[in-house]
């Protein structure tokens, strides 16, 4: 073999390595999203789906994992069923946890919001996942928000304006010194950290340990201590904040820029969150946020369209 083409052979191998470099790192990546339900907010949670695959950039693939109670075989057959290219949904039957579940007190209701603390152990392949509540919608490509670097943290989420509502819960839970206190109801999770940190033994005891918890927000708040990324409001945006404060107020309270007026914020944001009242309560009259959340209901299954 001369030197030339020897010289000719290594600068094809080469071309050859990095071409099958660049494709490796403009392959989609998987983002992986968990959510948890029963069969009382399936059909909700199916409209949260559905806005995420609408909003979704058609490269990106989404793996969704869904952690289920009580749901039957037909229920599962019409959740997978919303499968679409590069969007897979996956289904996880929930297990009964060893908590003693009276200490939630006044807080009965957020009994199935605690399988959150069980994340890791429900997904132990996946080192990160990216978790929604039912009672979201989602406006934009989630991948941005999940390539974010939690490397040393065990979560990044959005700081919940109960920090200036409710001060006295606060203290009671021992937070006030805390930098801040996140929202777990959008929360992109560390699942290695969680589990290389036994922080599921944790938490577990504190809340077995504590009387009137406020669900699995203070368990995570406490036993993530400050090893927590703040996000924008943009990625949990909740309708009760920005229609009760000024922008001023709320722009410090961030510490980023909020828009002057709700409809410039909502229209801004990724993730919205209705943790207060709800768009499909004949209550909820927002002349904006209703209609908008109703227009994903188009989306799902029929038999649960019926049932909103």
């Amino acid at each position: 073999m001369s030197p030339k083409f020897k010289y000719l052979l290594c600068g094809i191998i080469i071309a050859l390595m990095a071409l099958a470099i660049a494709i490796f790192c403009l392959r989609p990546k998987v983002v992986n999203i968990a959510y948890m339900t029963d069969t009382k907010y399936l059909p909700y949670m199916m409209v949260s789906i559905n806005s995420a695959i609408k909003n979704k950039h058609p490269a990106s693939q989404y793996h969704i994992h869904v952690i289920s109670q009580d749901l039957d075989a037909e229920d599962i057959h019409h959740l997978q069923s919303m499968s679409k290219e590069n969007v897979k949904i996956d289904i996880y039957p929930s297990q009964e946890q060893a908590l003693d579940y009276n200490r939630l007190g006044r807080f009965e209701s957020f009994k199935v919001s605690l399988q959150k603390i069980f994340i890791a152990d429900y997904l132990p392949y996946l080192d990160k996942v990216l978790y929604l509540d039912a009672d979201t919608l989602i406006q934009d490509d989630l991948s941005e928000l999940y390539a974010t670097d939690i490397s040393g943290q065990y979560v990044a989420a959005v700081k919940d304006g109960l920090m200036y509502q409710f001060p006295e819960h606060i203290k009671e839970v021992n937070l006030s010194n805390k930098d801040f206190y996140f929202n777990s109801g959008v929360m992109l999770l560390n699942l290695a950290k969680i589990r290389k940190d036994d922080i599921i033994r944790s938490a577990v005891i504190y809340f077995n340990t504590h009387n009137e918890v406020f669900g699995d927000q203070d368990v995570l708040n406490v036993v993530f201590g400050k090893a927590v990324k703040s996000l924008s409001y943009k990625y949990n945006c909740n309708s009760v904040f920005f229609e009760e404060k000024d922008a001023k107020f709320l722009s410090n309270f961030f510490q980023e820029s909020v828009p002057q007026t709700p409809r410039e914020v909502y229209d801004r944001a990724i993730i919205l969150h209705f943790a207060g009242h709800k768009p499909w309560t004949p209550w909820f009259i927002h002349s904006y946020l209703k209609p908008l959340w109703y227009s994903y209901t188009k989306g799902i299954p029929i038999k649960y369209r019926q049932m909103l």
